[in-house]
């Protein structure tokens, strides 16, 4: 019995865990109730983390009649993956406190329990799994039934295979699972009466079937459910007695997830949304935000929730799946002995989202709820002229920050850190980081004098892999440009189809943002030298945009067919593969591949198959190295964290700066970059290593000695980014040579370097 238990809980997001709740309570309000002139206004949501011991969820949370919280969990060896015990736990205080107790089921049941769904009464029902002998296809399901006080019971349906969602409603226990024949899937709905024993089948209405599933909740005497349709999520009541359904609202606002949703006695509907959680009234059309998400779990954009609980008080559990591919439970809890607005609150600032952020804010807030923090995107994504933002937004903070005043925290990514520092406008914060436990190479460039003023949360790595040994003498950038110019030149038109070793092109480019991509990260450094530009760099750098895009006739290809996907296995981080490496390892085109590293899990999607279309086929063995350029042992340091030397809450802000480089957010993956931890960052490693789901054997590069030869930190400012798209854009169109590009690009620049000095 190894990892396929969670597998089998994390095969889709949106068949998550049950939502539950029918208890009433008065649902306080996320503004504060005025008080009489003098007085402090009292009551605050707080955020806390349920301790789970490491263990797994299996099903709930869940609302008991009596008021009770309900949860499974089980153990399971992070080595083996073996399975152990599965444990109820139980709280009678709204989920503050737990008390557990070992179900004994799995001795019980054929196969090992999967799955566990709870009734308002306290009956249970169970899904188990027997793994079959040739793979998942072969594997069966046994579903177990336990009323209230009495025995474990087999569950005996016919026509009933794997149940993804199952709710109590009604005298009945409801079963929703798939059908597949030719004419495509099919959502059915098995009615089970609890008392007689006698079962029937429905099919559900079309317009829901196409949606991979539904997970009704029941709210008052109605079951309601969610479920993505083309451009919305429609809030629908099902109709369970012949599976026909209602539309409520064609989109229900801010809702993002639709297993997480949970009804209460009087009809009322909850739901998380990144900004917080919302309450829709009986019969309502306008829901109301209850619980503020700013500061929380909810805001971090790389949690997605799948579940939500309310408690007998009115307190909220919402359970979340992280890029980590693992479960974590949060509890909200409205606390009147707590000042609705706090004495102190610290302000972070950054010039776009950052999901490492919004998680140490997150961290720090359960640590200190007496204290505020607000987070400013300074540059919203739909903002239509991104430059003219930034620009203004960054004129607006040199001018608070000059003044004395200003955010208390910086994320710095795409700003000219040194301009602050050598102006005395970033704490030192030597004194507060955890050096020691960070990765030398890469906090020694950060280190000056003794002194911090910046210090990257997160990394990531621009590497280049190809076969093993044909990466040799790939060691500059000139290097690269002859290996593409004496390779194939790449069809103007995508194509999926392998091709053999003598036509294999030598790498994708297809666009300017391609060659920005691949270039910047391991030559602006060299392009900008201590507020200089240097021409001779710049014009090597755009001698190969010009060269490689002539030669592979950039301006005529089609790239509508690119190739992308994010892929997870049990466990692992989520790992992005992009059409520069998808033509190497997926498809078989390109005799190497390129991108970005974020996560050391890359190594599971490295290697190509010696036959791209045969999944059987072996690994062709591979090597990587750092990306050739004009820089040495270059990383981009990302998520650049500094505080306001002017700030008025000065030792508040450098604890939350530590917040950044905590285990508790180190220790996660956010899809921005790696853990600059070295604990872990050697347990990514070695995860990787010892995954049994994916090998990375054909790897034959020492991963951490890899990242262990990142020296050298290549940021790149935004202005000359846009600068360098633009004219790239030029030349792949036959309006610049790359000497006017040079001249384009130092004109552009010329004001900020003179800003600069």
């Amino acid at each position: 019995m190894k990892r396929y238990r969670r597998t089998a809980l994390c095969m889709a997001l949106a068949l998550g865990l049950t939502a539950c709740g029918s208890k009433t309570a008065e649902v306080p309000s996320s503004s504060a109730t005025a008080t009489a002139a003098g007085e402090t206004q009292m009551g605050r949501w707080v955020e806390s983390q349920l301790d789970l011991g490491g263990r797994e969820i299996a099903g709930g949370p869940t609302l008991l009649d009596d008021g009770s919280l309900v949860l499974y969990a089980y153990e399971e060896d992070p080595n083996t993956q073996e399975v152990g015990a599965l444990t109820k736990m139980t709280s009678t205080d709204n989920g503050e406190t737990w008390s557990e107790e070992d179900t004994g089921w799995n001795d019980q049941v054929e196969g090992f329990v999967i799955h566990v769904w709870n009734g308002s009464d306290g009956t249970a029902c169970l899904s188990s799994v027997v793994l079959g002998e040739d793979g998942r296809a072969s594997n069966g399901y046994q579903f177990y039934l336990q009323k209230t006080g009495g025995a474990l019971e087999p569950l005996t349906i016919d026509e009933l295979d794997s149940v993804y969602e199952a709710v109590f409603y009604d005298g009945n226990l409801c079963l929703f699972h798939q059908s597949y024949s030719e004419s495509g899937g099919h959502s059915l709905l098995t009615n089970y009466n609890l008392e007689t024993g006698e079962s029937q089948n429905i099919t559900l209405d079309e317009a829901v079937s196409s949606s991979g599933g539904i997970q009704p909740t029941v709210a008052g005497d109605k079951l309601f459910f969610l479920y993505y349709a083309e451009s919305s999520m429609p809030l629908m009541e099902l109709h369970p007695q012949d599976g026909s359904c209602t539309q409520v609202l064609d989109s229900l606002s801010e809702a993002i997830s639709p297993s997480a949703l949970v009804g209460d006695s009087d009809g009322a509907l909850y739901y998380p949304a990144q900004d917080g959680i919302y309450r829709l009234a009986p019969g309502g059309t306008l829901p109301e935000q209850v619980v503020p998400g700013e500061g929380t779990a909810l805001s971090v954009i790389s949690n997605y929730p799948t579940a939500i609980c309310r408690a007998a008080n009115g307190d909220f559990l919402v359970t979340q799946f992280g890029d980590n591919s693992d479960h974590k439970i949060y509890r909200y809890h409205y606390d009147e002995t707590l000042p609705t607005h706090a004495e102190t609150t610290l302000t972070v600032w950054s010039l776009q989202d950052s999901a490492t952020a919004r998680a140490a804010i997150n961290l720090y807030k359960q640590e200190h709820p007496d204290v505020d923090v607000t987070f400013t995107v300074a540059v919203s994504e739909d903002v239509q002229d991104k430059t003219a933002a930034r620009n203004d937004a960054l004129t607006q903070l040199n001018t608070q920050l000059l003044a004395g005043e200003g955010p208390d925290l910086l994320i710095l990514d795409g700003v000219s850190y040194e301009t602050y520092a050598d102006k005395g406008l970033l704490a030192d914060l030597s004194d507060t980081l955890p050096l020691a436990d960070l990765e030398k190479n890469l906090t020694d460039p950060f280190v000056e004098d003794g002194k911090v003023y910046a210090m990257p949360a997160r990394f990531s790595v621009p590497i280049l892999f190809g076969d093993e040994g044909t990466l040799d003498g790939l060691t500059d950038l000139a290097a690269v440009q002859q290996a593409v110019l004496e390779a194939p030149a790449r069809p103007t038109t995508d194509d999926y189809n392998p091709l053999s070793e003598e036509e294999r092109y030598a790498m994708r480019f297809t666009c300017a943002e391609d060659f920005a991509e691949f270039l910047l990260p391991v030559t602006a450094n060299a392009i900008l030298q201590e507020n200089t530009l240097n021409e001779d760099a710049l014009r090597q750098v755009m001698t190969f945009v010009e060269s490689v895009s002539s030669y592979y006739d950039v301006k005529d290809s089609v790239s509508d067919n690119t190739w992308s996907s994010a892929q997870s296995w049990t466990g692992t981080d989520v790992i992005t593969v992009d059409s520069q490496q998808a033509e190497y390892s997926q498809m078989g085109r390109a005799r190497y591949g390129w991108f970005s590293m974020d996560t050391p899990y890359s190594l599971l999607t490295m290697a190509r198959s010696e036959s791209p279309q045969d999944p059987s086929a072996e690994d062709v063995p591979c090597n990587i190295i750092l990306r050739p350029g004009l820089t040495s042992g270059a990383y981009a340091p990302k998520v650049l964290v500094s505080v306001n030397a002017g700030s008025g809450h000065l030792d508040q802000a450098k604890e939350l700066a530590a917040a950044f480089f905590a285990t508790g957010v180190q220790g996660s993956y956010y899809s921005d970059g790696m853990t600059v931890r070295t604990d872990c960052l050697d347990q990514k490693v070695q995860d990787v290593l010892n995954d049994e789901h994916a090998s990375a054997d054909a790897v034959r590069t020492d991963i951490r000695e890899l990242l262990s030869s990142c020296t050298t930190p290549v940021l790149v400012p935004a202005l000359l980014q846009d600068s360098f798209l633009e004219h790239t854009q030029a030349i792949i169109q036959g309006q610049e040579t790359a000497e006017d590009a040079v001249q384009g690009i130092r004109g552009d620049i010329s004001l900020y370097l003179a800003e600069q000095s």
